[in-house]
């Protein structure tokens, strides 16, 4: 029993999440951004507004509240086998309201806010054993929870600026083992949820058929960091040392994306490129130990993403019908994983589908939808060998392909 505990902990000292990003940096938020594969700086003027461009909610004219949901399928492998990346479902709930002001104010504020609430837990954190192959920056991305709230004003008839942050939760706290007067084990615990706040800002610029856009997102991340302490006395002849279960659970980069949009009739088209500091990224664990060698640093590199979109609506009499699509690639921030990490990662094409129906009347209703399709370029990682070069192993290398597959829709009612 004894021996089953000191194990307990040293297995618990080993389970850490690797830094992965959020459902907001992997789909998108809301419904009509992710049927653009992502686009909607220089035109999203919804809920949606308080991730892809805070600046859109001065464009707001009518209380709106939204509730959807989100399926995400990944088909992710490693040497052939099933990655075991499991499917996510999680809720998606928007609102944004104009601020009645009167005078020079009216019509030039708007307010939103807007909540991602994976179905399985709040945040969840896995990792495998260190050195085993995982799928850093997709594996559980679709299990960590996003609250937003965000703020637009309108400066001039043509340019709005916004503001606004992401919440996360940062757990801190502790663990004594100790043993009471009958020697048996005994524990206390204790952890606290803190808060932490990622800023969101953003410009538009509209003239005509022309909008331009700006947003800049600060990095975000959600730690956790718990200390395990012991004092067995005389129940186990053996002095353990103070065990660190710290790491992050999310992390997105620092991001500047600059968008175009341009309205043709009935079609709008838009031409979006973003620029991410992967380079930030942190390693994905502390040591459990102090003492124990240094972990090798994921040496990520900054990253462009390239996005492509197209819009076509047509409205009769009191219904509006859109049809929406969308194009990215999403270059890989890893490196080849030649030595002890095995944070593997693939560069992914990104296709993208969507539509709307608004109806207008005494109650107006919006039904969005959209599916993706994240295609993995297929990739080998191979190993260099260190050691004695006289008598070197065989070959060792790790294969990674797969998909991801998305489907959301919503419903959208005007108050």
């Amino acid at each position: 029993m004894r021996r089953a505990a000191v194990l307990g902990l040293v297995v618990v000292a080993g389970l850490a999440a690797p830094a992965r990003a959020s459902t907001l940096d992997l789909f998108g938020f809301g419904m009509r951004s992710p049927g653009l594969a992502g686009a909607g700086v220089a035109t999203a003027d919804d809920y949606e507004s308080v991730y892809a461009n805070p600046a859109g909610l001065a464009e707001v004219r009518h209380k709106r509240a939204t509730v959807g949901a989100v399926l995400a399928d990944f088909a992710l492998r490693l040497d052939g086998a099933d990655a075991g990346v499991d499917t996510a479902t999680g809720l998606v709930l928007g609102g944004a309201v104009p601020i009645p002001l009167g005078g020079a104010g009216k019509d030039r504020v708007g307010l939103g806010f807007g909540f991602y609430v994976p179905n399985s837990a709040i945040n969840r954190a896995r990792q495998p054993f260190p050195g085993e192959p995982t799928y850093v920056l997709l594996a559980n991305r679709a299990h960590v929870v996003a609250l937003q709230v965000a703020l637009g004003v309108r400066l001039t008839s043509h340019v709005s600026v916004g503001a606004g942050v992401i919440a996360l939760a940062v757990l801190r706290g502790g663990i004594d083992v100790s043993t009471d007067a009958g020697g048996h084990f005994v524990s206390s615990s204790e952890q606290r949820l803190l808060t932490r706040f990622a800023p969101v800002v953003g410009g538009r610029f509209r003239r005509g058929d022309l909008a331009v856009g700006l947003t800049v997102r600060a990095p975000s991340r959600s730690d956790y960091d718990i200390t395990v302490t012991t004092d067995l006395g005389d129940a186990v002849p053996l002095e353990l040392p103070p065990i660190r279960i710290a790491g992050a659970s999310q992390y997105d980069p620092l991001t500047v994306a600059a968008e175009v949009a341009r309205r043709r009739g009935a079609v709008e088209l838009t031409a979006q490129l973003a620029w991410q500091r992967w380079s930030a990224f942190p390693a994905p664990t502390l040591n459990a130990v102090s003492g124990s060698p240094p972990q090798a640093p994921p040496n990520f590199h900054d990253t462009v993403v390239p996005r492509f979109a197209a819009e076509w609506s047509h409205a009769a009499g009191r219904l509006t019908a859109q049809a929406r699509m969308g194009y990215a690639f999403l270059w890989s921030p890893a490196g080849e994983q030649t030595g002890q990490q095995s944070l593997v990662d693939n560069h992914r094409h990104l296709l993208a589908l969507g539509g709307s129906l608004a109806i207008a009347g005494r109650l107006p209703i919006r039904l969005d939808f959209y599916t993706q399709l994240h295609l993995l370029q297929a990739r080998t990682h191979t190993k260099a060998y260190v050691g004695d070069s006289d008598n070197p192993p065989p070959s060792e290398s790790i294969r990674t392909c797969g998909h991801l597959l998305v489907v959301g829709a919503a419903l959208g009612v005007d108050l």
